[in-house]
């Protein structure tokens, strides 16, 4: 079973049975951090040019900048959910070139 990190789905299990991150999982993070993100979730997909309901890695990318240029909470925030992004899609290619090579 081969899984390409840029087709697997926000929320399903990738390679590993690791999840790739998603909007809902940044403003669950969010929620987390703050009593009431309703205001800074609004902002922050206003500064992306987002409605928060995309799932493509382009629309995380985005929200992850806007959330680098928050305060710095939120921008640690989205430097760790900017790893975890990586790290799945590192091990998504990994994954693939294995696959291939069998």
């Amino acid at each position: 079973m081969q899984t390409n990190a840029a087709s697997t789905p926000a929320g399903q299990a990738g390679v590993y049975d690791l999840r790739r991150p998603d909007l809902a999982e940044a403003r669950a993070a969010l929620k987390r951090l703050y009593d009431d993100e309703e205001p800074l979730w609004t902002r922050l997909l206003a500064d992306a040019g987002l409605r928060g309901t995309e799932t493509d890695n382009d629309s995380l990318r985005r929200l992850l900048a806007a959330m680098c240029d928050a305060d710095p909470v939120t921008a640690l925030c989205a430097r760790g959910l900017t790893i975890r992004l990586a790290t799945y899609e590192h091990l998504t290619t990994a994954h693939d070139l294995i696959r291939g090579a069998e």
